[in-house]
């Protein structure tokens, strides 16, 4: 059976019955969350991960059906794609679940957003997209925090910034810090925000996007106030939109400074 096959027969057998029946009762969350609590936002992302799986299970169907190489090697990077993105989704949904404890290392700002950026640029080639002009302009400043939280923050502002940007746009991330603090700042070249937008953009189920389900960013949001932190939206004067979080630095390092 060759490889197409037993992943459709996966889909078919396993995963989208499994997708089907999923129900979502009370969960403990982070914070108080409005807009229908998470039980609202986790249905909608089930249905959103239903719909992407039967996309696959059609694509992969679809692709038996052509004799060229080229197609069915281009139908199995959409199924890469979705299983991406259909990752990313529960990765945003746990972080808005009750929280693991929080472990606290110091974390070079310049080299995870660095990082960050070379991941994007990759991912982009890899899949033959343009990416706007990306800059990071931060200097070398510690963070006491999470790991794996302000990564996973950080990478939810620097993807949604590309996405507002497109390729023939800009991605400015730029640092300054503070005697109590150190704010972080992601600006795009894109259209910026409404009002609507703006007052509602980091609550649980709204989103602008047509394929989203309004996790992301609230899920940023759960994790910065877990850190102790604030993040906050802005339209910039020229255009586009500035993501700015406020991470408080350690009394240690108040002192050095």
């Amino acid at each position: 059976m060759h490889a197409e096959e037993t992943l459709t027969a996966e889909f078919r057998q396993r995963i989208l019955p499994m997708v089907s029946q999923t129900h979502v009762a009370h969960v403990p969350t982070r914070r108080p969350m409005p807009r229908g609590g998470l039980p609202t936002v986790m249905a909608a992302a089930v249905s959103l991960v239903r719909q992407r799986l039967e996309r696959v299970h059609s694509e992969l169907d679809s692709t038996h059906e052509r004799s060229s190489e080229r197609f069915r090697q281009w139908h199995l990077r959409q199924l890469a794609d979705e299983a991406t993105a259909i990752a990313r989704t529960l990765h945003d949904l746990s972080d808005l679940a009750a929280p693991h404890a929080v472990t606290r290392e110091w974390v070079e700002t310049r080299s995870v957003l660095e990082g960050l950026v070379a991941d994007a640029i990759r991912e982009g080639r890899e899949r033959g997209n343009s990416l706007p002009t990306l800059i990071v302009d931060v200097d070398d400043s510690l963070l006491h925090v999470d790991p794996e939280m302000i990564r996973r923050v950080l990478r939810t502002l620097v993807t949604n910034a590309i996405e507002a940007a497109g390729p023939a746009g800009e991605v400015v991330v730029t640092s300054v810090q503070y005697a109590d603090a150190l704010e972080i700042e992601v600006a795009d070249s894109g259209d910026g925000l409404t009002n609507h937008a703006k007052a509602w953009l980091f609550e649980p189920g709204f989103t602008t996007k047509p394929a989203g389900t309004g996790v992301a960013l609230a899920a940023a949001r759960a994790l910065i106030d877990e850190l102790g932190g604030v993040i906050e939206a802005t339209n910039c004067p020229e255009g586009g939109t500035a993501f700015t979080i406020r991470l408080p630095l350690p009394h240690t390092q108040r002192l050095a400074a």
